[in-house]
């Protein structure tokens, strides 16, 4: 299967980078996906559908996370800008898909007739339309031109490594023993943001694995998406829960406890779900790790301590 993406800065013609699923790559895609955000952003000029903020945010997040790690290996000023250039618009995306996440759970678990249903419904519809206005205003201030040249910039440095060098397979673990730490702070905390943090840690490891060392990473794609979605829908709940909480005085107090029990039991499910895939015996991390085994020096690379952890931004 393959992923095609349209390079719209290369004048007088219509180019396209194809992505192959499941082939190693011999090369870093940043200046792939820097050309998809740039078509998704150029699409929403002219009018958009709430899928395209979810691909744009992709993309969007696939450059930052790829600016981040290759800033550890190949050190320059471009990477930061590149996080900066895109800050505000992948805070305002964030909002607005936040939203349209809420919109859709409350779709999902009640029927139309739902009086909190109703209520929380009419809240976000109206929140939404605050939420694309600044989004927009965001969009406005992207500079396709500005984002051709740094891509153009940044090219030769996103290839400095290829795929599957040690440098990389190193950086993945690294991201693998963060997951690991913080697994263990949220098996014992059990907290909303504990979680939260284990899920963003996740996916830096399942983009490190995809971008960086597809070919050692692709037997583990499959359970590290399957736990990604998991606390993601975990996450989903814990921010509709924070968003119906906050009508508490709005809405009679046994309906709203008759929603936050049912959402507490499909949290529960997904989370026994996600530590039954964690706790086989051997942990999956032990599992992933011995993947590593071969490269020299990388199994002493120490873990992370939870502190010195930070959410991608």
């Amino acid at each position: 299967m393959m992923r095609a993406m349209h390079l719209p800065w290369l004048a007088g013609m219509a180019h396209t980078v194809h992505l192959r699923d499941n082939v190693t790559q011999t090369r870093v895609e940043l200046d792939s996906w820097m050309a998809r955000a740039a078509e998704l952003a150029e699409k929403a000029r002219h009018g958009w559908h709430p899928d395209d903020i979810h691909d744009f945010r992709t993309a969007i997040r696939r450059c930052r996370t790829l600016a981040e790690a290759l800033s550890e290996v190949n050190p320059d000023p471009g990477w930061r800008k590149l996080k900066k250039s895109t800050r505000k618009l992948f805070r305002t995306s964030g909002e607005l898909r936040d939203t349209q996440i809420k919109l859709e759970w409350l779709k999902k678990l009640s029927s139309a007739s739902d009086p909190l249903r109703r209520h929380v419904v009419s809240v976000l519809e109206a929140r939404i339309v605050g939420n694309q206005n600044s989004w927009k205003r965001a969009l406005a201030k992207f500079d396709p031109k500005d984002w051709r040249r740094l891509s153009e910039k940044l090219a030769n440095k996103s290839h400095f490594f290829p795929p599957e060098s040690v440098v990389y397979q190193r950086l993945a673990l690294t991201r693998l023993n963060e997951v690991a730490v913080l697994y263990d702070v949220a098996r014992k905390r059990r907290s909303r943001i504990a979680w939260h943090r284990l899920r963003i840690a996740l996916k830096r490891f399942r983009y490190t694995l995809e971008n960086f060392t597809p070919h050692r990473g692709e037997p583990w794609l499959e359970s590290l998406k399957r736990m990604q979605d998991l606390l993601g829908e975990v996450h989903d709940l814990d921010v509709l829960r924070r968003e119906i909480w906050r009508h508490k005085n709005k809405l009679d107090t046994a309906l709203i406890e008759r929603w936050l029990e049912s959402m507490e039991q499909r949290r529960k499910r997904r989370l026994a779900e996600f530590m039954a895939i964690v706790g086989r015996n051997p942990q999956v991390w032990q599992v992933w790790r011995t993947g590593f085994r071969s490269v020299p020096t990388l199994q002493l690379a120490p873990p992370v301590p939870a502190h010195q952890i930070h959410s991608a931004s």
